[in-house]
C-alpha cells in the first residue's frame, strides 16, 4: 500500500468550466478536487472548449487540448467515416497530451473517463496502472457534435468505435462503471468490474447553509429550464399561471441555462414578461453556478425542464439540498438513480398534472418533509463525493497491487488481444472499402452485379 499520496493523471473529455458543469466532466472535477484536498497530486487532461492552455485551477494542473481536426473536410475519411474521425481526433489529442505530461511526471496511476479509446496508450505503455471509468452517456458536447455529423451508414465506422472502446477498457488494469452504462459486467479477463455513481459535493449542496436571496417570506418555486425556445417559454408560462391560481403569492425564480448574455436582471425579466412569464428573479447561466446551492435552499420545491444536456447534476443538486422536484420525464433517462421514490412525478407530463404536483409540494409540508428526507438520505448514500473518493482510492490501491503482481504472460495476452482486434478491424476495412466503392462508383456497381449474375449462372449450370 502507498503511504504517500499518489500522483494521479486524470484524463477526461471535458473539465468545467469548459463545456459546462454537468456530465462526466463534472464528476471528474468533483473527484479531482476531493483527491487534491486529501493531498494527492492531480494533473488533468481534457478537451478545450476555446483556448488550448495549461493552467492551475483550484490547485489542479489542467491541460486543455485541441481535439478538433485541422485536416481537410473533403478527405475520404472525413466524408465516409466522420464520427470515427471526431472520436479519433479526441483520442489523439489526449494521447499526445498524456505522453508529453509523462516526460516530466512519473504518475502512480492514470484515471481515465472512457468513451472511445482514451486509456489505450497508457495501458500499452504499462508504466503504471490504468483505472478506466466507463460512463452511461457521453458528454453533451460530444453527443451534439456526433449528432450534427450524422451516421455515415457504414458498418465499419461502428466497428472501429466499438472495437477500440472494448480493447481500451479491457486493457486497463481496473474498470469502474458510472451510472448504468451499456457495458459487460465482466471484462475480457473475467474479472468483476467496480460500480460507482456520479459524485457531488454534498457539503456545498446541503439543506444547511446561506440563502441566495430574500423571498419576503413567500412560498418559493425554482424552475431550472431553457427559456429561449418558444416551446419552453409557453410551457413555463402555462404551468406558472396554473400554479399561481392556487398560490397567488408565489415567489418564482427562473434559472435559465441557455441565457448567456450580460443583460441586467430587469431586462431579462422584462423579456420574459412579454412572453407571459411574471417572475421575481431570473438567473442566467453564468450567475447560476455561483448561486445554485443558495437558490435551492431558498426554494420550497423545484421544476426541472429541458435537462438532457445538464444530466445528471440538474437533478442531483436539488435532491442533495433536500428539495423535492418535478422533472420533465421524457427529456432523458433516470438510469443514474437507483431509486426515484423521492421524486413527485405526475403520471402524464401535462400542464395540469405538473401544476397539480407543484401545488401539492408547495402546500403540503408533511409531504415535502418526507420527500426531502428521503432525497437527502439517498444522495448521501449514493452520490457523496467523499464516499465515492474513498472507494476510488481503494480501487487505485488495488490496481497498484495488481499491477505490481502482473506477470509477463498477462502483458503477452494483452498484446495478443490487440493483434486479434487489429485483425477484426482489417477485415472490416476490406468490407468498408467494398461498400464505399459500391456507393461512389457506377463502374464498380456494374462490375458487382455482373459478377453476381455470372456466379448465379455458373451455379445454375451445375
Amino acid at each position: 500500500m502507498h503511504k504517500e499520496p499518489l500522483k494521479v493523471c486524470m484524463i477526461t473529455p471535458h473539465f468545467p468550466p469548459d463545456f459546462g458543469w454537468y456530465g462526466p466532466g463534472r464528476d471528474a472535477m468533483e473527484l479531482a478536487e476531493e483527491l487534491y484536498q486529501r493531498g494527492y497530486q492531480v494533473e488533468v487532461i481534457a478537451c478545450a472548449e476555446k483556448h488550448v492552455a495549461e493552467t492551475v485551477q483550484d490547485g489542479l494542473k489542467v491541460i486543455r487540448t485541441d481535439w478538433r481536426s485541422h485536416g481537410s473536410n473533403n478527405s475520404l475519411v472525413a466524408n465516409s467515416l466522420p464520427q470515427a474521425r471526431v472520436l479519433m481526433n479526441l483520442n489523439l489529442s489526449s494521447w499526445q497530451a498524456f505522453l508529453k505530461a509523462s516526460e516530466t511526471s512519473e504518475f502512480d496511476i492514470v484515471d481515465v473517463a472512457e468513451f472511445s479509446a482514451e486509456s489505450l496508450v497508457a495501458s500499452i505503455m504499462s508504466d503504471c496502472p490504468v483505472v478506466a471509468r466507463v460512463y452511461d452517456n457521453p458528454p453533451a458536447f460530444l453527443s451534439r457534435e456526433l449528432d450534427l455529423i450524422g451516421d455515415s451508414g457504414f458498418r465499419f465506422e461502428k466497428l472501429i468505435s466499438s472495437t477500440l472502446r472494448s480493447l481500451s477498457a479491457n486493457s486497463a488494469t481496473s474498470v469502474t462503471t458510472i451510472g448504468q452504462p451499456k457495458f459487460n459486467t465482466e471484462n475480457g479477463k473475467g474479472e468483476q468490474i467496480y460500480r460507482s455513481n456520479y459524485s457531488l459535493n454534498t457539503a456545498d449542496f446541503s439543506p444547511e447553509g446561506p440563502l441566495a436571496i430574500d423571498t419576503k417570506g413567500r412560498p418559493s418555486l425554482l424552475i431550472h429550464t431553457s427559456i429561449e425556445s418558444e416551446k419552453y417559454k409557453n410551457l413555463v408560462s402555462e404551468i406558472v399561471t396554473a400554479v399561481k391560481k392556487q398560490i397567488p403569492d408565489l415567489w418564482l425564480t427562473i434559472v435559465a441555462h441557455d441565457i448567456y448574455s450580460e443583460s441586467s436582471e430587469s431586462e431579462m425579466k422584462a423579456a420574459l414578461a412579454q412572453s407571459g412569464i411574471e417572475c421575481d428573479m431570473v438567473i442566467n447561466h453564468m450567475m447560476s453556478r455561483l448561486l445554485m446551492p443558495g437558490l435551492w435552499r431558498n426554494s420550497v420545491c423545484g421544476l426541472v425542464l429541458d435537462w438532457k444536456s445538464l444530466a445528471p447534476y440538474a437533478v442531483l443538486e436539488p435532491l442533495s439540498c433536500g428539495k423535492p422536484i418535478v422533472i420533465e420525464n421524457n427529456c432523458s433517462t433516470l438510469d443514474f438513480l437507483s431509486s426515484n421514490e423521492f421524486l413527485h412525478q405526475p403520471a402524464d407530463f401535462t400542464v395540469g398534472a405538473v401544476a397539480a404536483k407543484l401545488v401539492d409540494l408547495l402546500k403540503d409540508e408533511q409531504l415535502r418533509t418526507r420527500l426531502s428526507t428521503e432525497a437527502r438520505k439517498y444522495i448521501l448514500a449514493n452520490h457523496c463525493r467523499k464516499s465515492n473518493a474513498d472507494q476510488l482510492v481503494k480501487n487505485y490501491e488495488n490496481a497498484i497491487e495488481k499491477f505490481k503482481a502482473s506477470r509477463r504472460k498477462e502483458k503477452i495476452e494483452r498484446m495478443q488481444n490487440l493483434i486479434s482486434q487489429g485483425r477484426s478491424i482489417t477485415k472490416g476495412l476490406d468490407q468498408w472499402l467494398y461498400d464505399l466503392l459500391f456507393v461512389r462508383s457506377f463502374r464498380f456497381r456494374v462490375s458487382h452485379w455482373l459478377k453476381k449474375f455470372r456466379n448465379r449462372e455458373t451455379a445454375g449450370s451445375k
